[in-house]
Order: C-alpha cells, then sequence, then structure tokens
C-alpha cells in the first residue's frame, strides 16, 4: 500500500512539473482553456501555469498592415478605382473584447503545437467588411466624378475617421487608415494634366511679371538716381553763381578781364576780327575801322584774295583810328 501511494505521489509530482511549462511570447496575449471552460484572465508575456489537460491559447498582438482595393460607382456614372491601406493591432485595453475573439474566431496550430489567433483572422472577422462598406458609402454618394476629384481630401479624412470609429469595441484597435492610391478615369487623368500645364503656363507668366516688374522698379530707381543727381548739380552751379555774383559785385576788373578773355578765345579762329574802341568814338571813325579790318583781312596770303596784295612791304599794323585804306592805295602807286 504505501508503495501505491509513493508512484502516485511521483506521478502527480511530474503532473504538476508539467503543468508549470506554459509561455506566452513576446507580442502575444495568452488564455488559458481548461476542460471545463475558459479561465477568466488575458494573460501577459512571460511563464503561466497550465495544469492537467488545460491548453494555452495566444493571441497575435503586433501591428497588421492591410489594403483593400475597391471599385467604386461615383454618382451612378464613373467608376473610381481606389485603395484603403489599414494599420491596426489587438486591443490590450479591451480585455472581454480579446475574450469575445478567442471564443469566436478560429485558432490555427502553429509548429510548436500552439494554438494561435492571428491578427488577419481578427482583421478578416472584425474590420474587413467595414473597410470594404465604408469608402463606397462615402464616395458613392457623390454627385459625379469631378466633384469627388475636388473633395478627395476630405473625403479620404472622412474614410479614415468612420473606420477608426467602427473599430472600437471589436478585439483591435484601428491605428490608421488612408487612400493610399486613386486610380482616376482616363478623362479625369487628361483634364487634371491639361490644368497642371496651365497652372504651369500661369506660373511662369507671373514670374515673367514679377521680372518685368523688378526691372521696371530698378529703372525706376536709376531714373531717380539721375534726377538726384542733376538736382544736386544745379543746386551746386546756382551756389556758384550766387558765390561769384557776391564776390564780382565789388570787383568790376574782375568782370573787364574775364570779358577780355573771353573776346580773345573767340578770336583765335582765322576768320574773325575784333577792333577795341572807346564808346564815345565817332560812327565815321568806327566805319574807317571796319574797312581797314576788312582790307587787312583780304590781303593777307591765306585770305580769300592773295593776288590783290601787288608788293612786298610788310603788312601795315593798324595804330590807333588811323586811315589803313588810304595807305594801301599808295602801296600800289
Amino acid at each position: 500500500m504505501f508503495k501505491k501511494l509513493m508512484v502516485l505521489c511521483v506521478a502527480l509530482s511530474f503532473a504538476c512539473m508539467a503543468g508549470c511549462n506554459a509561455n506566452v511570447p513576446a507580442g502575444k496575449l495568452g488564455r488559458v482553456k481548461t476542460a471545463s471552460g475558459w479561465s477568466n484572465e488575458i494573460l501577459k508575456p512571460g511563464l503561466h501555469t497550465c495544469w492537467g489537460r488545460d491548453q494555452m491559447y495566444l493571441i497575435d498582438a503586433t501591428n497588421l498592415t492591410s489594403k483593400e482595393s475597391l471599385n467604386i460607382l461615383v454618382g451612378g456614372k464613373v467608376n473610381l478605382k481606389l485603395d484603403v491601406t489599414i494599420r491596426c493591432k489587438a486591443n490590450t485595453a479591451e480585455d472581454e473584447a480579446l475574450k469575445a475573439a478567442l471564443e469566436s474566431v478560429p485558432a490555427t496550430k502553429g509548429e510548436d503545437g500552439s494554438l494561435e489567433i492571428s491578427s488577419k483572422s481578427m482583421y478578416e472577422t472584425f474590420i474587413q467588411m467595414k473597410a470594404l462598406a465604408i469608402p463606397r458609402a462615402v464616395y458613392e454618394v457623390q454627385p459625379d466624378i469631378q466633384t469627388a476629384v475636388a473633395n478627395s481630401p476630405k473625403l479620404a479624412m472622412e474614410v479614415r475617421k468612420q473606420i477608426m470609429e467602427a473599430a472600437q469595441g471589436t478585439p483591435l484597435v484601428v491605428e490608421d487608415a488612408q487612400i493610399t492610391n486613386y486610380d482616376w478615369p482616363p478623362s479625369i487623368t487628361e483634364a487634371q494634366n491639361d490644368l497642371v500645364k496651365i497652372q504651369l503656363k500661369e506660373a511662369s507668366a507671373e514670374a515673367q511679371v514679377k521680372a518685368d516688374l523688378k526691372k521696371a522698379e530698378g529703372d525706376l530707381k536709376v531714373k531717380e538716381a539721375e534726377k538726384l543727381v542733376q538736382l544736386k548739380e544745379a543746386e551746386a552751379i546756382g551756389e556758384s553763381i550766387d558765390i561769384i555774383k557776391k564776390k564780382l559785385a565789388g570787383s568790376p576788373e574782375y568782370l573787364m578781364w574775364h570779358q577780355i578773355k573771353v573776346m580773345g578765345q573767340a578770336a583765335m579762329s582765322p576768320n574773325n576780327c575784333f577792333i577795341l574802341y572807346p564808346y564815345a568814338t565817332d560812327s565815321s571813325q568806327v566805319r574807317g575801322m571796319l574797312n581797314n579790318a576788312s582790307l587787312v583781312q583780304m590781303l593777307k596770303p591765306e585770305g580769300p584774295n592773295p593776288e590783290m596784295k601787288t608788293s612786298n612791304e610788310p603788312m601795315p599794323e593798324i595804330n590807333g583810328l588811323g586811315n589803313l585804306s588810304q595807305k594801301a592805295e599808295k602801296a600800289e602807286k
């Protein structure tokens, strides 16, 4: 009897030791199923005890990304193709939802003999139908494809919002949902390309206008600067004239010298002749001076009538108010 009791104790010890080997790996959640039903606890990663014929079930808690390709009839006329990409994972904050998933979603047996419910299985069970239905409901009510194109950013945000809300209360939480591709009809694609060309032309024209305006502004600034320089020069000349007026008002000698200087510069031309005479000189004497000056000019070798010079005597000089024409007549005789 004692030996039988010892054998029973050893068998129970081995059974107890075998029951302490259940493991929940990282990235998984667990729940024990006993012969009498499911345990009430969702287990975190680590070692957990399973007794006798208890079985550990695992739930995949890692992220899952799924893409749905849809054909949507917009406005009852035009077919629109688009892709909806959804990222989700197990909702660790909803134990009751996870328990429901373990009780309703079939588990698959892994290579190590463990029973596991994958994220894909939970997505297909709880999210996929909503991911297919919500974009259709949002886009199909658009009156035409042009409106859908114009409102596409707003519609994509609405799809994301509704899918995330629809996942609440399920074993999964949707972290993001995006329209990742629009396959617009050819007519819309061509129209968009034409619009881009027009926008590029408008941008180019606008850039040219800005460049021309900038150049015009630069030219205007140059003109304004030149005008300012001219004004400054005029002011400087006006100031110098004022100074000369004030300085020369008490210096008539300088005025006389300046007048003689100007007349002398004018007389440097070979065809010019200046005669200086007192203001009170008789008019007949002035005419004599003019006649004499004209005759001298004609008798010069380089003058207009060099053949009129018949004598080798030196050219007479003009002294005072003498009558040079009478002396010229004597020289001819």
